[in-house]
């Protein structure tokens, strides 16, 4: 039975839940039918019984069977070709051929419809497990979504088509981004004036279905309203994006298109700059334009567009003190605060004067008061690992030539730390094609 299904779900389709007996029969016996008439039609009659067949029930053509997909990119055209669950789950086992290509140790068990249709139709109460970790700010936590195994593995899948379709991305929208970083999004803002950052309250929760579904029937997605809705309901749970899912960053960005449109142009009318990182808004300018009427025009995008500002994290940064964008110093050029490089600095010093052991277990005792602690549950990881994050990061936001990274990178190696177990210009790599966020999911920072 496909992905553990229970027994109910093989039948279950969203527009026949409990298919009667009688009508199953008929089903069974048309099919029979069609299955003899089709021995005896020759290869060149059998294409327009389908034609004539599709006519008469006001179905689609069949679809044609897939081309060779050699690379993610590939995937985009079949994507928007899809006509229901079944045409859906071929080609998500064509992404899972790509996904099974380069990570060998994923499961390779292919999908069908009716698995679709469960998870999107269906398993509603149990797809999802929430817990809570801690936000930056002290004393708030996030709640995140973390969907089950096999609904996270088809999240995945639609994840890879899902990215192949999506060619208009804002380029103010710099969070999730293939290529873009909180790097790039802090970049623009570097030696302004004024700097404002605003957050977005409830983000996911408040980018609803119905938008969801809809941004899907329209370009570059283009699919079918039937199609759009099975989608939908795979990536969305009780009306709106979970925070969890592997596919919620996406069609955020997808959602937000207009939105990201219509702030570049406030920021514009304002002789100002805007980014956007998830939900952490960021305008800046070389004049005070941040008064009173900026601040009613955004709120009436805003509005329109469904979201609120969080009014307690509003920050506007003036030029006399340090001005921070994503976690990035951009006072003067893209920098890393001055605790950081310390903090690298003394962890090295730790491990080279008092020795690894005694180094860890520092380590892991500030570990577990820190917020990274709190969301891996206070499991510490290696020592040499979090030092080459760290100055990975440092390479990525003051370049791989400053002075700093380099004598870290050459102190760490002469520490006994070297490519065996992880290399630093791998780590970079990831940072800079995927982001900071990915390159800790990944476990590699």
């Amino acid at each position: 039975m496909p992905e553990d299904l229970p027994p109910d779900a093989i039948s279950a389709t969203p527009d026949q839940p409990d298919a009667g007996t009688e009508e199953a029969a008929g089903q069974a016996l048309e099919a029979v039918q069609h299955a003899e008439l089709l021995r005896v039609l020759s290869p060149e009659y059998q294409a327009g019984f389908w034609a004539m067949l599709n006519a008469q029930k006001g179905r689609q053509p069949r679809p044609a069977p897939l081309l060779e997909i050699i690379d993610t990119a590939g995937l985009a055209v079949p994507f928007r070709e899809v006509m229901d669950a079944d045409t859906l789950a071929r080609v998500l086992n064509a992404a899972l051929a790509l996904d099974v290509a380069e990570n060998p140790q994923h499961k390779p068990k292919p999908l069908i419809g009716k698995v679709l249709n469960y998870y999107a139709f269906h398993k509603k109460t149990t797809r999802y497990s929430t817990f809570e970790i801690p936000k930056r700010t002290r004393g708030e936590m996030r709640v995140i979504k973390a969907p089950d195994h096999g609904l996270r593995r088809i999240q995945r899948l639609l994840l890879l088509c899902l990215t192949a379709a999506f060619t208009t991305c804002d380029k103010a929208a710099h969070g999730f981004v293939p290529g873009r970083s909180v790097l790039t999004n802090a970049q623009p803002h570097a030696g302004r004036r004024f700097v404002l950052n605003l957050d977005l309250k409830d983000f996911f929760t408040n980018t609803h279905y119905g938008r969801v579904e809809r941004v899907l029937q329209l370009p570059p997605f283009s699919l079918l309203p039937a199609v759009a809705r099975l989608v939908a309901n795979l990536c969305c749970d009780q009306g709106s994006l979970p925070q969890g899912a592997p596919t919620s960053p996406l069609l955020t960005n997808a959602v937000c298109q207009r939105l990201d449109r219509r702030l570049r142009q406030l920021a514009k009318c304002h002789r100002a700059t805007y980014t956007r990182y998830a939900d952490d808004l960021t305008f800046s300018s070389q004049r005070p334009a941040f008064r009173e009427p900026f601040y009613a025009e955004l709120k009436v995008i805003l509005d329109a567009e469904g979201y609120q500002e969080n009014a307690q994290k509003r920050r506007l940064q003036l030029p006399n003190a340090r001005q921070e964008v994503t976690g990035i110093v951009v006072n003067d050029q893209p920098n890393v605060p001055r605790e950081y490089v310390r903090q690298i600095r003394a962890m090295l010093h730790n491990w080279e004067t008092k020795g690894y052991e005694a180094a860890s277990t520092t380590l892991r005792a500030h570990y577990r008061e820190s917020k990274a602690g709190a969301r891996h549950k206070g499991t510490a990881p290696k020592l040499e690992q979090v030092l080459a994050g760290k100055i990975a990061y440092l390479g990525m936001v003051r370049g791989s030539d400053s002075v700093e990274y380099t004598v870290f990178s050459q102190k760490l190696k002469s520490l006994g730390f070297d490519k065996e177990n992880l290399a630093i210009m791998g780590i970079l790599k990831v940072i800079k094609e995927k982001g900071v966020k990915e390159a800790i999911a990944s476990k590699q920072v």
